[in-house]
């Protein structure tokens, strides 16, 4: 079988027409359905006759099946036309219900159910996530510090658990956003506030250590996708807190190491299998 599709978007031509773009003897249906109609359900743009085209733009779209190329077609409407009439078919106003069969309807709502079922899918898989964190991983939030970062994480593998650090895993072609949120499925994350950047407010000109930007957003996406309390924060000495997150609770990341008996009782009060006398190796 060959597939062909017509677009018809709001721009219009000199003659007032709305421009037409074709996609012409086709036989690969999920091909269309890939570049096409899949991007046209969920509003996003599509590639169509070499160009790319908003969702937005588009008022029409048909598909139209048959069980010969548009050039056959048009040899045969062509040979249907009585002599003495001048009339000249082209492979795109062959597409007519008598040499095509119109699948339009068949097609965006297969198309349609599909997507919905992957959007379910989707849901499905983050709840169960969610619902069932790791509780053999921790995921370390840092800054430019990485003393301070391989302590940690050092210390959370004494423990006999994994320290997940974000750039240490595989990209896969993904972002950063799609990383972490792909990688913060556990029980209970670390954010280490360490004084890598200096800032200040209005017309102030006494700047202050603060952490990294990153290290503000990831402590908030944590708190809010694992819950505040399976969060802890350690802080370096005089590293500005940021006023958003006044009232949550900070450890001191002191030299002599007295957070890490901190990090641990948190870690087995959040159902996390630990020793604790390996705390205090």
């Amino acid at each position: 079988m060959f597939y062909n599709t017509i677009i018809e978007v709001s721009d219009k031509d000199k003659k007032g027409n709305n421009f037409r773009y074709y996609d012409l003897d086709n036989i690969d249906l999920d091909d269309i359905k890939k570049h096409i109609i899949y991007p046209f359900l969920k509003k996003e743009t599509i590639f169509i006759d070499g160009r790319y085209i908003d969702a937005s733009k588009i008022n029409m779209v048909k598909i139209k099946q048959s069980d010969k190329k548009t050039s056959a077609l048009q040899d045969i409407a062509n040979a249907s036309v009585p002599r003495g009439v001048f009339m000249a078919y082209s492979r795109t106003n062959v597409l007519n219900d008598t040499y095509t069969t119109d699948i339009t309807k068949e097609v965006l709502t297969d198309a349609g159910e599909f997507i919905a079922s992957s959007q379910r899918e989707k849901i499905d898989a983050s709840i169960k996530n969610t619902t069932n964190p790791d509780n053999t991983s921790v995921f370390i939030v840092h800054g430019r510090d990485d003393l301070a970062k391989t302590e940690v994480a050092r210390f959370i593998e004494q423990l006999g658990l994994k320290a997940i650090i974000l750039h240490e895993q595989d990209n896969g072609g993904k972002t950063i956003i799609e990383k972490i949120e792909e990688y913060t499925n556990v029980g209970y994350g670390i954010v280490l506030y360490t004084p890598c950047d200096v800032g200040s407010l209005g017309n102030d000109k006494s700047l202050k250590p603060r952490a990294r930007q990153n290290v503000v957003f990831e402590h908030g996406y944590l708190i809010g996708k694992l819950g505040r309390n399976k969060v802890s924060a350690l802080v370096k000495a005089q590293v500005e807190i940021p006023g958003d997150l006044n009232g949550l609770v900070y450890t001191e990341l002191d030299k002599a190491g007295g957070w890490k008996l901190s990090i641990a009782k948190e870690l087995t009060r959040e159902g996390y299998s630990i020793d604790l006398n390996k705390a205090l190796l």
